[in-house]
């Protein structure tokens, strides 16, 4: 850890964290009230990262820990300001996705600096972070649009909206529906008949939010209108949603993009070929040599022959506009005929991408052993980042920003751990 504290940039750390708190509202500039005390959040954020740990279990292990407050360089002024958890949950999440995506890539340049890695080499591939969710049955789905649609309608109620009294009403037909289904509807012929009862109260509870929405003028109180605002959301999700369910019920197919959670719309049904689907947001991984990783989240749609050159784009966003790898590896999911001419416009001296059926490489023998190791490896690298250290997937948060923070965080963590695992390896020889 003290290596990892000496190796790093702190400046160029401290500048991009100071960056996003500002954003966030911190008191960096040295504002009216208490400042933010940047000189000890900026490491101890780091050391969290690192140590793959929650608010609760970084402040038990700063009060226990030597090393810690050794790392810290912690002071009697600064053990006063970690109050509790809180304050360091707040601290993390100023940063938000883009924060930590920028202190990611400080940690990139940190190790080919250090000649862990280089640009060589750019493997990259398409994976799931999929939320920590039940399985996306269509009555549980509808369930938890009605209950949010009642939530909103009972403020409403509770702000003299006659309406919403019906539209209560109407949710709450939406359970029993629901519940008749989970409990005793059994033979496949019941459920599909109580399926489509719920699909048609669904839509009178669509309808009736609608007589509501137009009862609430741009003169009502700041509670109406935030009401209104969630209605209007759940209504536009229930036009996409509900003709979803009906696709699936006259043939027997998950829809494209389906969704799959009314409160965070952004997971949706992702095929993966031969009838496999996925259920989440689509994340592009790129990986460099040494196991060092970046990546960011893209359309649930997005078209595998655009990805090469979408990592390409990643990459230059890492290490500046002109940069371009020797290598550009992708699976065979991508069209070796579509991406290889951009790639190789772009400057990509070799394309690495498997050709499909009995096609041509193009690249040689000796590298192509290169590009089926990556390969493997870039997979590894994924599914360490899915690991329960890092928790890249079957995260609680029920936001899309948060949800990419927390891909984003498991991204930088693996990192610091690579960081360090390379840092002891170098010293060896020497001792």
């Amino acid at each position: 850890m003290l290596r990892l504290k000496r190796a790093l940039d702190w400046a160029a750390i401290t500048a991009v964290m100071v960056t996003h708190w500002r954003v966030a509202g911190k008191n960096v500039d040295g504002g009216p009230g208490l400042p933010w005390p940047v000189a000890l959040y900026v490491p101890l954020v780091v050391l969290m990262w690192l140590k793959s740990y929650h608010a609760r279990q970084m402040e038990e292990y700063l009060s226990e820990s030597v090393v810690a407050r050794r790392f810290l360089e912690l002071k009697v002024e600064h053990v006063q300001q970690i109050r509790d958890h809180s304050s360091i949950a707040r601290a993390e999440a100023a940063l938000g996705a883009e924060g930590k995506a920028a202190v990611n890539a400080l940690i990139l340049k940190t190790a080919e600096q250090l000649q862990f890695t280089d640009r060589r080499t750019l493997s990259s591939d398409t994976t799931v972070q999929e939320p920590a969710l039940g399985y996306p049955n269509e009555p549980g789905i509808l369930k938890g649009l009605a209950e949010r649609i009642e939530r909103a309608l009972r403020r409403l109620r509770a702000r003299g909206v006659q309406a919403a009294r019906e539209g209560i009403e109407k949710a709450q037909a939406v359970y029993r529906r629901v519940k008749h289904h989970q409990l005793f509807a059994k033979p496949t012929e019941e459920k599909k008949q109580v399926l489509a009862e719920i699909v048609q109260r669904s839509q009178e509870l669509i309808g009736k939010t609608q007589e509501v929405l137009r009862q609430v003028s741009a003169r009502c109180g700041p509670v109406k209108q935030r009401a209104a605002a969630k209605l209007q959301h759940l209504v536009a999700v229930a036009h996409t949603l509900l003709p979803q369910i009906q696709h699936w019920m006259a043939t027997g197919k998950v829809a494209t993009e389906k969704i799959i959670h009314a409160g965070l719309t952004a997971a949706r049904a992702i095929t993966k070929g031969k009838g496999k689907v996925k259920f989440g947001m689509k994340w592009l991984i790129h990986r460099l040599r040494g196991g060092y990783l970046f990546g960011g989240r893209v359309a649930a749609r997005a078209d595998e022959n655009q990805m090469p050159q979408e990592a390409l784009q990643a990459y230059r966003q890492v290490f500046g506009a002109k940069a371009t790898p020797q290598m550009s590896i992708y699976d065979r999911g991508a069209s070796l005929a579509v991406a290889a001419p951009k790639l190789q416009a772009e400057g990509v001296r070799k394309v690495g991408i498997p050709p499909r059926g009995q096609g041509a490489w193009l690249v040689g023998e000796k590298d192509q052993k290169v590009v089926k190791s990556e390969r493997g490896k870039t997979e590894g690298s994924i599914g360490r980042l899915k690991s329960r250290k890092y928790s890249f997937s079957h995260r609680q948060e029920r936001s899309l920003e948060t949800q990419d923070a927390a891909g984003q965080r498991a991204i930088v963590s693996a990192n610091l751990t690579t960081l360090v695992r390379d840092l002891v390896e170098q010293a060896k020889p020497a001792r």
